[in-house]
């Protein structure tokens, strides 16, 4: 007995020990087993990723319109246009007026005209589903008054949340509410984008969830195009209330590439047409591919007569795109004229731009530029015309602070002058 005890007394310790030491037991897996679980976790995870992927292109595409109607659609972008500089040397001006001799220009039949005509009002009714009127309503004013308070626009971008529209920007002055009517007949209410009154330019938007299908189907967004390509002589179309009613069509030549309009901080290109157009006028120019070349605004840009001019289009598509994503024009309030080398000469001025006037309340005047100051330098850059004027404030952008030297006439003759300008916006 006492050695069976002692025999159990003696195995216990070794089963323990054996429990204790459990856990250190080797297991030896399968080699090949071993290779197939990794790969099986990582085609587990690869299809998690192709899953998420899909998921998450899904949920983007889903939420597309949401996005665009509520954080106010995709950035508008509008490429610019090169200045075109034909260069003419003597021999190629011979050669063109003697091939201008030779050629013989056929006799053109009623039959012919007619069916020039017939062809330009096709791209006529093209370009006019783009073209829209937009009304203002004012304080104390119903709809039924609002009909002498009317400009023409063009649908020139889609952001995927409105149809934004350029237009003359008197139209919104004081105005309580606006409406679209487009080329369908159809009217929808309407808010501003933005404006620039030293431009008089406006940006309109028409939420795209109030069209209808209808509407949707029947108007277009017009091509901005290239209006440093125009010549005097091309052929041209306007559309819109150049004639004081809704609907016009009119067509007609460019007589003139060479005129501008002065506003402050630059000029812009005009292209004045024969054709003629009331006094209050608005209107679309458009090419005879149907592409918008200008926007016209009579009260604004009348010139000779009663003639239709327009800004074109190349000039401002800058302007354009900022007020179009919601940004001011940058404007700092100077009226002026550039000092040639001749006047520099025969009038002792410096040359640069000489200041005839800064507008009340503007950045510049807020900064101390007075009348009569000559603007020689912004931001280290030496300015000698007004395109280059123009171009330095414009690449500021609205906000920034520009260094601004210049001389001012003194007792003793003109002195150096420093003004430190932030630009701004009119709005």
């Amino acid at each position: 007995m006492s050695d069976n005890r002692e025999n159990k007394h003696n195995e216990e310790p070794h089963d323990s020990e054996e429990e204790k030491y459990s856990f250190l037991q080797e297991t030896v897996k399968d080699e090949q087993r071993s290779k197939k679980g990794i790969m099986g976790n990582l085609c587990r995870l690869a299809g998690r990723g192709l899953i998420f992927g899909l998921a998450a292109g899904l949920a983007f595409y889903a939420l597309r319109p949401w996005a665009m109607t509520h954080l106010g659609g995709e950035k508008v972008t509008i490429p610019l246009d090169q200045e075109e500089t034909p260069v003419e040397n003597e021999t190629d001006t011979k050669d063109q007026e003697a091939q201008e001799e030779e050629i013989q220009y056929p006799d053109l039949t009623v039959e012919d005209y007619q069916e020039m005509n017939h062809a330009l009002y096709q791209v006529a009714l093209s370009a006019g589903k783009s073209v829209v009127e937009i009304y203002a309503v004012h304080r104390d004013e119903g709809w039924e008054n609002a009909g002498e308070q009317v400009v023409s626009g063009v649908i020139f971008w889609d952001n995927g949340a409105d149809l934004l529209i350029a237009a003359p920007a008197r139209i919104v002055k004081d105005a309580e509410a606006l409406k679209v009517t487009f080329s369908d007949n159809t009217t929808y209410n309407a808010t501003l984008k933005k404006q620039d009154r030293n431009l008089g330019l406006a940006i309109i938007a028409v939420k795209r969830s109030d069209l209808s299908d209808s509407t949707r189907n029947q108007i277009q967004t017009a091509m901005l195009g290239n209006s440093n390509a125009v010549n005097r002589g091309d052929g041209v179309i306007v559309l819109g209330e150049q004639f004081g009613y809704a609907g016009g069509v009119g067509y007609g030549i460019i007589s003139s590439t060479r005129n501008y309009r002065t506003v402050a901080d630059g000029q812009y290109r005009l292209l004045d047409t024969d054709i003629a157009g009331s006094e209050k006028g608005s209107g679309i120019l458009f090419n005879t591919a149907g592409e918008v070349i200008g926007i016209c605004d009579q009260s604004e840009l009348q010139r000779d007569g009663n003639l239709v001019s327009a800004y074109a289009i190349s000039d401002i598509k800058e302007e354009i795109e900022l007020l179009a994503n919601g940004q001011g024009v940058p404007y700092i309030g100077v009226h002026g004229v550039v000092v040639t080398e001749k006047l520099a000469g025969e009038q002792g001025i410096p040359k640069g731009i000489y200041v005839r006037e800064v507008e009340a309340d503007s950045p510049a005047m807020q900064a101390g530029i007075q009348n009569g100051d000559v603007i020689t330098e912004i931001n280290k850059t030496d300015i000698i015309g007004i395109a280059g004027f123009h171009k330095q404030i414009a690449e500021a952008g609205t906000g920034t602070q520009i260094r601004i030297k210049g001389q001012r006439r003194g007792a003793d003759g003109y002195v150096d002058v420093t003004f430190d300008v932030t630009v701004g916006s009119k709005e």
